[in-house]
């Protein structure tokens, strides 16, 4: 059965909603007042204009407020076939807070539209502009250098299995107690990059290693967790713009 995206506009009075999760993503458009609300621990605020996302199975509990939004609830595996398709890693983490008056108009089409076939055209659309144009980034400028002893918890555990063919990212998540995508925002700040782009740089690095001590190339990438030496060639000239057959 295809995924089913909810929309729905909901107006609210001086409410308060205890800690919950929803297993899909939530995107929600603010068209009147201000919302607060806490996820994983971090307080924020929405305000009317603003369209606010929460995660898969991110904990979350709304503050009091007075608010009406357009709620927009999209299937995990609609949001990962597209990033797949646009060849962006997964799972995706978005901004948490975007201002974007042409993501608006397109939350404001969809719940205007009676039309079947042009919802799922909208719901697309608005999947492909998010992944587009909202993947969270880590601006060079305002990174930190994280001493923080549950993140570097979670690097050694990176470190440790650098060599497997498969992150379990759920397993590395949990060495730092957070939800998944919490822990992906919390190391990307702190490191630069994604744990799948940190084990990627350890996986290459170990191929150059392996190369230097004339290994040839199938057995650097079994020895250095690649699925097979096309897998690793392609990763290897992502980082450094050549082949690891260009090395001499």
């Amino acid at each position: 059965m295809k995924p089913t995206c909810l929309l729905v506009k909901s107006s609210f009075t001086d409410q308060n909603y205890p800690q919950h999760a929803h297993d899909g993503y939530s995107i929600s458009l603010v068209l009147e007042g201000l919302h607060r609300f806490v996820v994983e621990g971090e307080k924020a605020e929405a305000n009317e204009g603003m369209v606010r996302v929460i995660h898969p199975f991110e904990a979350h509990e709304t503050r009091m407020s007075t608010w009406v939004h357009m709620n927009l609830s999209i299937p995990t595996t609609q949001i990962e076939a597209r990033a797949h398709s646009l060849d962006i890693e997964v799972p995706v983490v978005f901004h948490r807070l975007i201002q974007d008056s042409h993501l608006n108009d397109m939350i404001s089409d969809l719940h205007n539209t009676t039309d079947t076939a042009k919802n799922d055209r909208l719901i697309l659309a608005l999947i492909d502009h998010l992944l587009l144009h909202h993947v969270y980034e880590t601006p060079e400028a305002k990174r930190p250098t994280s001493h923080d002893p549950i993140l570097q918890k979670a690097r050694t555990y990176l470190h440790a299995h650098a060599d497997s063919p498969e992150i379990d990212l759920d397993a590395v998540a949990r060495e730092a107690h957070m939800s998944k995508y919490h822990f992906l925002r919390r190391f990307k700040q702190a490191f630069g990059r994604t744990p799948h782009q940190y084990r990627q740089n350890l996986r290459i690095d170990c191929v150059r290693a392996k190369l230097a001590q004339k290994i040839s190339l199938a057995e650097a990438a079994l020895l250095c967790g690649f699925y097979d030496q096309s897998h690793m060639i392609k990763t290897y000239k992502k980082f450094y713009g050549h082949t690891p057959k260009e090395v001499k």
